[in-house]
């Protein structure tokens, strides 16, 4: 038996056969068909989000107008399989669409603004989308055309529409979409490359958001999230890292996405290992890493896609590496095993940076090669038999920090970060007592890597640390770096800035003794302690302790009029 028609409404009052109707609901509908009448797979959930970014909860909308489409007797369906009926599909995943309606039940459907029926020119414009044969520009503006001037511009047009879609194949569909995601993406990747890649003061996260608002299918959407959570990432943001990462996750977790693009599938499988990463579970990352080695469809893509093997082998040395330092006291043997496994790791991403012609991604791994070789080998989790001099050790992870480094000063990359200037200067130190040395003159007898000697070891790579540009001394290089973040040339997290004003502390007590410029870093550092984590609130105030008394009293001074959580310097 057919099915009776139905006449929407979609003015105000919007109605469904003189029935009030809700505007989601409706617009979902129009939406939908449209798809329909393009000829599309579906309406991806990345429609709808961008459609309504302000609702807290895009399943309950769903819901409701999943609701209203049954009372309607539509067969409005969800998910890539379209051969099931509605009805035997799982509404547990509907909400991640793709949404789709079969031509049939989609001819039912009389459209009418102001009881006057329309065509998909004007059901275009009511739902802000595309109309079909308009190539898929979402987002464009709506035609300046009446209703009445659409409904007929649609009927004469329908043989050329329905000719164009015939023949117009889907890359030149593609190509005459709405280019501002790309101009968008764009953007918050050059200012990923000039700066911090989160801050929101360099317009990196409002790129990100503007080029999701633009996005017209999943993969572009997905996309712009994977680039979001990682810039979130590269300025310390994990929390907000972890929301996009979880946005993502739900875009690529219905299949469209991961099966029709490998290399995308593998990248997902990274970033999930990634987010475990971040919340410091190691073996649940490396288990997803070891998933992703696993699975056929994909272990062609890591082989021969330098740039997915270089993020595999990237991640996977990271957490040898923490993994290394963790069970270094308890598990010595294991954590000798992974340190060598993190330095081949990072040798291998090394290769991997270059053959993608990356450079970023190679100051990236030059600079955790300098600083794992140093790191390991201070705790005899490399070279236990000690061939290689303290010396000699600490000169060749100079050499690689002088890379990356040398490599942003170049090629324009890596911007907005202190960590190279960071690791350089404690490298220089770590020949030093870790533990301090009490008095004033016997903390200023320690020897660390003179300047002179360190420039000599970074040729020909020396060229950020020469004296022309002003460093003619260790505390003028972490100095330099502390004015332009006080300038707001570039902007440090919490974290990088009390990491440099530690090292300009004692850089400044050890080369001058105890001058006002040494307790003021100190107090600074003092005053900071209450913006860190937990663990890393320990690690500076162990930091603290190694310098001598005098700052010590100073740091403790300053402490007392900082929030209850850094109060913890003896007095």
């Amino acid at each position: 038996m057919r099915q009776p028609s139905l006449t929407i409404e979609l003015s105000a009052p919007y109605s469904v056969n003189g029935e009030p109707a809700r505007y989601q609901s409706l617009w979902l509908l129009a939406a939908v068909c449209l798809a329909t009448r393009s000829g599309e797979a579906g309406l991806p959930a990345v429609r709808l989000q961008t459609r309504f970014p302000d609702t807290a909860n895009i399943r309950m909308l769903v819901s409701r107008a999943f609701a209203d489409f049954a009372r309607w007797e539509l067969p409005v369906g969800w998910g890539p399989d379209r051969t099931l009926a509605p009805a035997w599909l799982n509404p547990a995943g509907r909400s991640r669409g793709p949404f789709w309606i079969a031509p049939a039940a989609c001819k039912r459907i009389r459209f009418t603004i102001g009881g006057r029926r329309v065509g998909d020119e004007a059901l275009a414009r009511f739902a802000g989308l595309p109309a079909p044969g308009a190539g898929g520009m979402a987002g464009a503006a709506a035609s300046p055309a009446t209703e009445r001037g659409a409904e007929r511009l649609a009927k004469n047009a329908s043989a050329d529409t329905a000719d164009r879609q015939r023949h117009a194949s889907p890359g030149v569909a593609y190509a005459m979409r709405d280019i501002r995601y790309w101009s968008h993406l764009t953007q918050a990747m050059r200012g990923m490359q000039d700066g911090v890649g989160g801050a929101a003061s360099n317009g990196v996260a409002d790129a990100l958001h503007a080029a999701q608002r633009c996005a017209t299918d999943d993969f572009q959407h997905a996309f712009a999230l994977l680039k979001e959570s990682l810039a979130w990432r590269r300025s310390d943001d994990l929390a907000r890292s972890r929301a996009a990462l979880k946005r993502f996750g739900r875009i690529v977790g219905t299949g469209t996405v991961d099966t029709a693009l490998p290399t995308f599938g593998a990248m997902a499988r990274v970033v999930r290992a990634w987010e475990r990463y971040a919340a410091n579970q190691m073996e649940a990352a490396q288990a997803e890493l070891e998933s992703l080695a696993a699975d056929p469809a994909l272990q062609p893509v890591v082989r021969y896609n330098p740039r997915v093997r270089f993020e595999t082998l990237n991640l996977g040395a990271l957490i040898h590496k923490s993994v290394a330092i963790r069970d270094m006291a308890m598990q010595p043997e294991a954590a000798r095993r992974a340190a060598e496994a993190a330095v081949e790791g990072f040798s291998g991403a090394l290769q991997a940076a270059y053959e993608a012609d990356s450079v970023d991604a190679a100051q990236h791994v030059a600079a955790n090669l300098g600083l794992c070789l140093w790191l390991f080998w201070s705790h005899a989790l490399i070279d236990p038999a000690r061939a290689w001099s303290e010396g000699q050790v600490q000169r060749q992870a100079v050499r690689w920090l002088g890379l990356s480094e040398w490599i942003c000063d170049r090629f324009g990359v890596g911007g907005g970060s202190a960590w190279n200037i960071i690791f350089l200067l404690r490298i220089a130190r770590g020949n030093c007592t870790p533990a301090g040395c009490g008095t004033l003159k016997a903390f200023r007898k320690q020897r660390p890597l003179a300047l002179d000697e360190a420039v000599d070891a970074l040729r020909p790579f020396h060229a950020p640390f020469a004296r022309a540009k002003g460093f003619i001394s260790w505390s003028s290089l972490a100095g330099f770096a502390l004015e332009e973040h006080d300038a707001g040339h570039v902007h440090y997290g919490a974290l990088q800035l009390a990491n440099l004003l530690l090292e300009a502390s004692w850089f400044h007590t050890f080369e001058r003794g105890a001058t006002p410029a040494a307790f003021a870093t100190v107090e600074r550092l003092a005053g900071l302690l209450g913006k860190l984590r937990p663990a890393e609130r320990r690690f500076f105030l162990a930091a603290i302790t190694a310098l001598p008394r005098e700052l010590q009293l100073a740091a403790a001074e300053a402490m007392r009029g900082a929030p209850r959580a850094t109060r913890a310097m003896p007095k």
